[in-house]
């Protein structure tokens, strides 16, 4: 049996690339946002396979590989009935408008794609878990308790002050990243009403409504003292609201529970960028590749933040890094 969450992680780690698809202010922020939004839709699907119970062995151990491209986890997906013909569509529809966009720059509608794509992955995958095919959230009674061993380098950024820079919000409303399959739609609205403080929260955070997704994610870490996605969930939108005594505290925390989290270290080391302190940021995102090397976010964050700290060795950690974070540097150096 699988978690949904384990799978749609790479979903929760790129909500900023995902928000700024509604929140961009150039064409260049928007192509950043599309590549973002893509590698992480990419990485989800193969994680979907990799955990797909009912899958071959073979499939399971390529899924992560370069050697096996997006379009065969695609159709080894769709053989499964594990997504829809409708997903699928949608997914082509989004790689071909970010190749175009390559070579004749981008398009408003670019950004719907992309959102519709996110939003029926998250319907599809939670439908599916909730159906009982092959997906189920852990219960905090059951789930064995992971050994919080102590971190002497863990730092808990100080507190910091300074303008809150925001970008203006898009004021068309994206109906194509509304549109879900129909038998999926109507499973979402039966079990409305039973959705989890999690699924609440995702929803908001989603929704761009920040309060009402902190609220959720807030009840949730209190529900489930082990529960770190809330935690991490918490720290993100923190940090974006520049409250950063308030993340540093969320994501020590969530460090102690679960120090080997790659993702609670990528955001720490996001929460040091923030805070003027590239140096601190290295070493949480070296961290993060260590745990977790094929993840691209790590790497990129690390390139990031040892070229702020003007150390001469980014360039061969970005010559080291997958293929993957290479190409999301490749039109955006700094």
């Amino acid at each position: 049996m699988m978690e949904p969450d384990r799978v749609l992680r790479p979903l929760y780690e790129a909500a900023p690339a995902i928000e700024q698809l509604e929140t961009y202010a150039s064409p260049a922020a928007l192509q950043d946002a599309l590549r973002g939004t893509w590698h992480a839709v990419d990485r989800t699907l193969r994680l979907l396979l990799r955990h797909d119970p009912g899958a071959d062995d073979s499939l399971r151990l390529s899924a992560l590989s370069e050697t096996m491209t997006l379009d065969d986890v695609i159709t080894a997906l769709r053989r499964r009935d594990i997504i829809t013909l409708y997903l699928a569509g949608r997914i082509h529809e989004f790689g071909q408008a970010l190749a175009r966009s390559q070579t004749t720059g981008v398009l408003a509608a670019d950004a719907d794609r992309a959102l519709a794509v996110v939003q029926a992955l998250e319907t599809e995958i939670g439908a599916a878990a909730r159906a009982g095919s092959g997906f189920e959230r852990p219960d905090a009674a059951t789930r064995p308790a992971e050994r919080a061993e102590p971190d002497e380098h863990l730092a808990v950024p100080e507190a910091s002050t300074g303008a809150r820079r925001g970008l203006p919000r898009r004021t068309a409303v994206i109906a194509g990243a509304a549109v879900v399959v129909i038998a999926a739609a109507t499973a979402a609205v039966l079990i409305a009403a039973r959705q989890s403080e999690m699924e609440k929260g995702i929803a908001a955070f989603r929704m761009g409504s920040a309060g009402q997704a902190e609220q959720h994610f807030r009840v949730a870490a209190e529900r489930d003292a082990g529960n770190v996605n809330a935690r991490l969930y918490l720290g993100r939108i923190l940090r974006t609201q520049d409250r950063h005594d308030e993340a540093a505290r969320v994501l020590q925390d969530a460090v102690r529970i679960a120090p080997r989290d790659a993702a609670v270290r990528r955001e720490l080391g996001q929460l040091f960028l923030a805070l003027g302190r590239p140096t601190s940021a290295v070493e949480q995102f070296r961290v993060a590749v260590e745990l977790d090397a094929e993840e691209p976010l790590g790497w990129v964050g690390l390139v990031t933040a040892l070229r702020r700290a003007d150390d001469p060795s980014a360039d061969e950690w970005l010559r080291r890094a997958p293929a993957s974070a290479q190409a999301m540097f490749r039109d955006s150096p700094r």
